[in-house]
């Protein structure tokens, strides 16, 4: 499709550049033309030969400028034309693209909660530490892992449908980060990660509460399953210079320099290393800086290989101007 679309676009504008120049062609022909006519006619005064070169340079140089601007007007208006005819193609195609993770996502929410409550009733009749049990353990959190992607998806959908809404209110971030911490404890305590969490507060900012523990929630996630048996994971929340800052450092791997401006774009898992086995999708860290963005604020990550990485969310103290969803 680009090889033919291109093969046009080639034989448009050769064909564009043979007309013009055919046209500037006849027109300097007709102004010498012209010009030759003024001599035979006797038209010219006593000074013939300069009055020859001034008119027959002055309808040159307006010749000239009617041709440069029909051919501004030609090239671009035709690539207008045509890129837009080009590109008509590829923007339906991302469209139904993103209407079919939309439906799909949709649609797997159903399938995947009958799973989990499938599975956390069959945990119910078998001994934890049977060889059943623990079968049943693994299949309930890769639903689990599930579920968070499909919800991942889902709001990546309503944030490019503009559909995403944030209710504003009050909110401590303090407490905030403390109620993050005990619901990832228990994954902390599962993967032999210490998880401290220290926040003094209160520290109020302006914001939606879910939204807000959600990117939270993300970025702590992270940080535990890219960390090894023995690690530390240390989150903080304090205030400086009238905002609120929360950090997530990891004792992990690090990130390599030029995978780290992109570990916040959607789907981007450049650096695997850091990741063994945690199945994660690439799409939790691009929500947290949208989240965090549409609050006013800003989410940076800094890292050194080998010695672990660390992530801040800093975020306007007090009221500030709700905005619309994107």
């Amino acid at each position: 499709m680009f090889a033919r679309a291109s093969t046009r676009l080639f034989v448009l504008f050769a064909a564009i550049v043979i007309v013009l120049l055919l046209v500037s062609g006849i027109t300097t022909y007709a102004v010498f033309t012209a010009a030759l006519h003024d001599v035979t006619r006797g038209r010219l005064s006593t000074a013939g030969e300069e009055e020859l070169v001034t008119r027959t340079s002055a309808r040159l140089r307006w010749q000239v400028l009617a041709i440069d601007g029909a051919i501004v007007v030609a090239i671009g208006g035709l690539g207008f034309w045509y890129a837009r005819r080009t590109l008509r193609p590829i923007r339906d195609n991302f469209a139904a693209q993103k209407r079919f993770v939309a439906d799909a996502s949709h649609e797997l929410r159903t399938p995947l909660a009958i799973m989990k409550t499938e599975f956390e009733l069959a945990l119910r009749q078998e001994p934890p530490r049977s060889d059943a049990g623990r079968a049943l353990e693994s299949g309930l959190e890769e639903v689990d892992r599930m579920s968070d992607i499909v919800q991942d998806l889902l709001t990546l959908s309503r944030i490019d449908a503009r559909q995403e809404e944030l209710r504003f209110a009050p909110v401590d971030l303090a407490a905030l980060t403390q109620r993050c911490g005990e619901k990832l404890r228990p994954l902390a305590q599962k993967r032999d990660v210490a998880l401290a969490v220290r926040a003094a507060g209160p520290l109020t900012v302006d914001g939606d509460v879910a939204h807000l523990e959600r990117a939270l929630l993300n970025v702590v996630r992270n940080a535990i399953e890219h960390s090894h048996a023995g690690d530390e994971v240390a989150l903080a929340a304090h205030g400086a210079d009238g905002r609120a800052v929360v950090e997530v450092r990891d004792e992990g791997e690090g990130i390599a320099p030029a995978s780290l401006p992109h570990i916040f774009d959607r789907f981007y898992r450049g650096d695997e290393a850091r990741s063994p086995g945690s199945g994660g999708s690439g799409l939790g860290l691009a929500i947290t800086r949208w989240t965090v963005e549409r609050h006013h604020g800003s989410v940076t990550a800094s890292s050194t290989l080998g010695e672990g990485t660390t992530v801040r969310l800093s975020l306007p103290l007090g009221a500030t101007a709700s905005v619309p969803a994107m």
